[in-house]
């Protein structure tokens, strides 16, 4: 009898062993009972449709891609390649998801790309109410490139989680890697926005917290009752360690080819700052699996005063994951200027305008008067083409450099074919950035574009009123002028060589104009631009016999 108690206890205390050392229940029913409750299936997503589904390479760091060539469970998958951070790989925002202190199940299959196969991790950002980023990895598991494998588990949503981003990525190094059939499955429930908010508008006056704003980058937000314009509170924006750091928050309640007005007050009084300074007001979405940066409204504040900075912009049709922010124009020094937020707003324009019509249309049923109603006709039209003259010079802008587009540039010299006689009086100045490569692979993507931007905003100077500057791809710029602008322009190099900003940086130029020696009584604009090109490109010759850091 003791040996059969004795039996007994030590396979009761194996099979407690084996109960506190077992891993965790893996759900695979989109409605089976876990943690007390039942699951649903909130997020699914197999890519057969040819669409990326909202997913996005994590900080834009590498490219994810439709494939055909390999799938789990159907005709294609996503993949990730071109990584330059081992966090980089496809990532979902599912702030609208992930309840505060709720439970998701996260599942996904993923096959490497190399050999030696990598450590695959599917993980969770977010941030919390204070503003702080924080990052968890939800599982981790080594990965082969011979056949699919299943990942999954279940993370808890942290209590103050106010932004939650889900993304894969390796351990090290920068394996490509394919996932498909990703789903997540949790709680249905959904969560309500903590400040002024309607299906057509939302409204952030930071009197009563944050109210989902976050850091955009390695920053501090604060709410200070120091300023404000309206109410007791703004919120303060500081310790930027990056020109790109701003305020953000995420707007889902935006629709795509809808018109919004958007706009918010603005005040900076540093003592170490200049008397004037450009502030934006920019929108950031996901489109086609890669993050897209659009500029609102741009404007020159005076310190010390509020402004306001206002203006419409619409969004793509299958944009995703929006957000706004306030952000300052700096991108070339060194100093991050500390500024105060107040009284931003996001309105659906359409509808304010549908509105005001049928207010009109009231008021001239009541009056009855031919005349009034005319002349409110006049008036929209007029504020109508004000409008579309704005929106047509939006579009005609380089958004990275603030140049004119190829497409403005295309324009314009369709129309000097069309009217040769005006290329007697222009000037054409080719100008294309140099060594564009070396600090691309030396100094990083990044120094490449600071690099072409630098180079617009030098031409920009230079040619004044005199002419226009067109960015016509990566490097290269085209200038159109009424006079010989280049004297102005190797001054204004000479003077930006003088700061050194971490790359070798200089730029070949070539001007050509009418010459009747050579060019018929009606010039080819074309062959303007063949002479440009080609003293640019002599120029840039001599610039790198004169350098040794360049086979």
């Amino acid at each position: 009898m003791v040996k059969i108690r004795k039996y007994s206890a030590a396979l009761l205390s194996l099979f407690l062993l084996l109960i506190f050392f077992a891993e965790p229940v893996r759900v695979y029913a989109d409605n089976e009972k876990v943690g007390g409750g039942e699951y649903s299936t909130l997020v699914s997503a197999d890519f057969e449709s040819n669409s990326f589904d909202g997913w996005t390479a994590f900080g834009n760091r590498s490219k994810i891609s439709i494939t055909t060539e390999k799938s789990h469970g159907g005709n294609a998958a996503i993949i990730t390649s071109g990584r330059e951070e081992a966090w980089s790989g496809p990532s979902l925002n599912i702030t609208e998801l992930a309840v505060p202190g709720s439970e998701l199940l996260f599942r996904a299959y993923v096959i490497s790309e190399a050999p030696e196969g990598a450590n695959i991790m599917m993980s969770i950002k977010y941030v919390d109410s204070s503003g702080a980023e924080s990052y968890e990895t939800v599982v981790k598991q080594p990965i082969g490139n011979e056949k699919w494998e299943l990942i999954e588990s279940v993370a808890v949503i942290p209590s103050d989680a106010e932004n939650v981003c889900v993304y894969f990525e390796t351990e090290s190094g920068l394996t490509d890697f394919c996932v498909d059939d990703i789903e997540i499955l949790g709680y249905q429930q959904t969560t309500k926005p903590q400040d002024e908010y309607s299906d057509s508008s939302v409204g952030y006056d930071f009197e009563t917290g944050l109210n989902g704003w976050i850091p955009r980058g390695d920053m501090e937000l604060k709410l200070s009752k120091d300023f404000s314009y309206s109410g007791e509170r703004s919120l303060y924006v500081t310790n930027k360690t990056e020109f790109w750091n701003a305020p953000m928050v995420r707007v889902s309640m935006i629709k795509p080819r809808v018109n919004y007005t958007y706009s918010a007050c603005v005040m900076y009084i540093d003592d170490e700052c200049e008397d004037n300074q450009t502030f934006f007001i920019k929108l950031q979405y996901n489109l086609d699996g890669e993050e897209v940066y659009s500029t609102i409204a741009s404007k020159v504040l005076q310190k010390g005063t509020w402004s306001k900075i206002s203006g419409d912009f619409i969004l793509p049709e299958n944009a995703t994951d929006m957000y706004f922010y306030v952000q300052t124009d700096n991108e070339d020094s060194q100093q991050f200027i500390p500024y105060y937020v107040d009284n931003v707003s996001i309105v659906d324009s359409s509808a304010e305008v549908k509105s005001r019509r049928v207010n009109t249309v009231i008021n001239l049923a009541v009056s009855a008067a031919a005349l009034a109603g005319l002349f409110f006709l006049v008036r929209m039209i007029v504020r109508r083409t004000r409008e579309t003259k704005a929106a047509i010079r939006a579009s005609c802008i380089d958004v990275m450099t603030n140049a004119f587009n190829r497409n403005t540039y295309e324009e314009r010299i369709d129309e000097l074919e069309k009217s040769p006689e005006k290329c007697r009086d222009i000037y054409v100045t080719a100008c294309d950035v140099n060594f564009l490569k070396y600090i691309n692979d030396n100094y990083g993507h990044e120094s490449g574009d600071k690099a072409i931007i630098r180079c617009a905003s030098v031409l920009l100077r230079a040619i004044g009123k005199r002419g226009k500057v067109y960015r016509i791809g990566g490097d290269e710029f085209m200038c159109i002028s009424d006079s010989d602008f280049t004297d102005a322009i190797n001054v204004e190099f000479a003077r930006e060589n003088i700061d050194y900003k971490g790359y070798p940086f200089s730029v070949a130029v070539g001007t050509s104009h009418y010459d009747p020696r050579i060019d018929p009584d009606e010039p080819d604009i074309k062959a303007l631009i063949a002479r440009s090109d080609k003293a640019m490109y002599k120029h840039k010759t001599e610039i790198k016999k004169s350098v040794d850091f360049i086979d």
